[in-house]
């Protein structure tokens, strides 16, 4: 029997479409339908596309031909969800939308959209909502999915993971899909760089840049250079944010003065704006107040009022008029933006926490009883929970020196807290795996 005439019949039987039922919608006799699924004849083409019809399967693929360039058609719908080519990737996602209707005949190719849609869901339309409900429905299917189903499954929920802030969930599935693409053939430089990526990314987040070093380096060496692209903007601006983290600025800034140009160069507002919060990180690191003023002020315009980007570089805008003491500057900003944040799950607390420590920084030679406990019963907590580990430094820094005249032995502590944090960050963090 041919594989067309075979999967017609497989869908016939899961569906429980009676063999006249089928036969009145080809316009064909029962008896060609009982003589094409015992192998003895076949479905001509005019059949066949009446099938598809009738079993809601048009344009989808039943030879191998078809599914050949199926997959292949699937693949470049990923890419150009990747490359930022939106439109052209939901419109093929859309075209593809009917393969999960092949379920019954097709192991392969209706499992490989659903994965891929998910792609298409996060990077296209920003649903993660949508996505994570795409995948929930997989859970209990993933015994029965080849390697590269189980790579995209793996790097999926790592991702969904990631935006959820369990970024140690995120590590161990990024893990492995890493692992399933080194020990399959199938998979390309690119399946297994963007592994190192995602497994780099959550080192970063986990506050463990020589880790989040080591894996962006080998992307880098994986990734085809020659070629700009986003992709490429994200590893090396992400490279540079950990490069600052361990006192590297001039490497920092031999790559983000590329991602300028490039970012620029693509109209791409997203990542020139990353690049530019970026470059205020360095300078802040560098004490570069009014110049990391500047590039905060740069990035916001880059992002929607009130999106996370714009309140991430409007913090950081604060954190700098707040060191040039330029208090009741900063206290006035954190109110007259208040409305931004004041009901957003994660900023709210950042900025809360800011107007804290502002208050306490420009009084941190009397007594701030309430502003010091909100520090640290409240504020530190958070920033450890969300891995925040850098700015719980600072924060603890404030309390080490407001601690200096008032209590010695809980300016220690703050000491103590702050060589833990170096410690976990840093020392313990060289041990990297080579995989």
């Amino acid at each position: 029997m041919r594989l067309q005439d075979q999967k017609i019949k497989q869908i016939r039987v899961a569906r429980k479409v009676s063999k006249a039922d089928l036969a009145d919608a080809m316009y064909c006799d029962i008896d060609k339908v009982n003589k094409v699924e015992k192998g003895l004849s076949y479905y001509p083409d005019g059949h066949i596309q009446n099938a598809k019809k009738y079993l809601d399967i048009v344009d989808m693929p039943l030879t191998q031909f078809e599914c050949d360039v199926c997959e292949n058609r699937l693949y470049i719908m990923r890419d150009y969800a990747r490359e930022g080519r939106h439109e052209e990737a939901k419109a093929m996602c859309k075209e593809k939308a009917k393969l999960v209707n092949l379920d019954a005949c097709d192991d392969n190719l209706p499992m490989l959209y659903r994965l891929l849609e998910v792609i298409v869901l996060i990077q296209c339309d920003d649903d993660v909502d949508g996505a994570e409900k795409k995948m929930n429905y997989l859970h209990d299917k993933v015994d029965k999915m080849t390697d590269q189903h189980k790579y995209y499954y793996y790097f999926n929920m790592a991702t969904l993971h990631i935006f959820r802030v369990r970024y140690e969930e995120g590590l161990s599935l990024y893990k492995k899909a890493l692992d399933i693409g080194n020990n399959s053939s199938s998979f390309t430089p690119d399946d297994i760089e963007r592994a190192h990526l995602g497994i780099a990314v959550c080192y970063s987040y986990l506050g463990f840049p020589n880790r989040a070093i080591f894996y962006l380096r080998n992307t880098r060496e994986l990734f085809n250079y020659k070629k700009i692209s986003i992709l490429w903007l994200y590893i090396d601006t992400m490279l540079a944010l950990n490069y600052i983290r361990v006192s590297e600025t001039d490497e920092a800034r031999k790559l983000l003065d590329t991602c300028l140009v490039y970012a620029k160069s693509l109209k791409n507002d997203h990542y020139y704006g990353w690049a530019l919060y970026v470059y205020g990180v360095l300078n802040k690191q560098t004490e570069n107040w009014d110049i990391a003023i500047d590039y905060f002020n740069q990035s916001m315009e880059c992002y929607e009022k009130g999106s996370r980007y714009f309140l991430r570089a409007l913090y950081e805008n604060i954190r700098c008029v707040a060191e040039m003491k330029n208090f009741a500057k900063a206290l006035r900003i954190i109110e007259d933006k208040r409305p931004l944040f004041n009901n957003h799950e994660i900023y709210a607390t950042l900025f809360e926490a800011l107007r804290n420590y502002v208050i306490v920084k420009k009084r941190v030679s009397i007594y701030n009883e309430r502003n010091v406990e909100y520090l640290e019963t409240i504020a530190i907590p958070y920033f450890i929970k969300t891995h925040e580990y850098f700015l719980a430094i600072d924060y603890y820094k404030l309390l080490e020196a407001y601690y200096d005249i008032k209590n010695k032995k809980k300016s220690l502590l703050m000491s103590e807290a702050i060589r833990k944090i170096y410690e976990r960050c840093f020392v313990n963090s060289v041990d990297i795996e080579r995989r």
